[in-house]
């Protein structure tokens, strides 16, 4: 099985561009999905965010996740504590997964947008970064969420760097293509990923 890893700066298309590895019928892991699935109620990780953070769930004990969100982005000492607390069942989930998809494909996208900063990128065959330049992120960030401008570039700013995300990519896909062009390069880098063709896109 080839696993590729799909990533990218908030607000770049990943998730646009993992839709149609989907369309392609490349079975996509999310990991947002697994985020979700490892803080249900009545789970371990629940249990110790609650612990961590009391002041982010509502009165029912539902986790209130803007307001967490609001939190750790706010403190980069919350954001790694967080980060401690839920990536290990989420990389275990994500491990899961690929065991009950072995034999069933040949190809599987882990869409991820902490690819390079949780070393996950060391378990990939090929790792895709979808691109855009800040100012369309801000701008999506700004429409899609409705923060303010200094709001997108502070979630922004804690994010790897673009030029490191780009150096350690094996595969750069602007963020900001139309649908025909995407499938274009969902089918090279399918391909590459199958070993069908060793070179690069162009």
């Amino acid at each position: 099985m080839t696993i590729i890893g799909l990533t990218g700066g908030i607000a770049s298309g990943k998730s646009h561009v993992a839709r149609f590895f989907e369309e392609a019928g490349i079975p996509v892991i999310h990991s947002d999905q697994l985020a979700r699935e490892v803080v249900l109620p009545g789970t371990a990780t629940l249990e110790r965010i609650r612990q961590a953070f009391p002041d982010v769930f509502l009165r029912d004990g539902v986790l209130d996740r803007k307001a967490l969100g609001k939190k750790i982005f706010s403190s980069e000492t919350d954001r790694k504590l967080l980060e401690s607390i839920v990536h290990p069942p989420i990389r275990e989930l994500f491990h899961e997964k690929l065991r009950f998809l072995e034999g069933q494909a040949s190809t599987v996208v882990y869409e991820v947008p902490l690819l390079f900063e949780t070393g996950l990128d060391r378990e990939m065959d090929l790792t895709v970064v979808v691109d855009v330049p800040e100012t369309i992120q801000v701008d999506r960030l700004v429409r899609r969420d409705r923060m303010t401008e200094e709001e997108a570039k502070k979630r922004i700013g804690v994010q790897m760097p673009r030029e490191e995300r780009l150096k350690r990519a094996h595969i750069v896909v602007p963020g900001d293509l139309n649908d025909s062009e995407l499938r274009h390069w969902i089918r090279r880098i399918t391909e590459m990923a199958r070993k069908e063709d060793p070179g690069f896109l162009k």
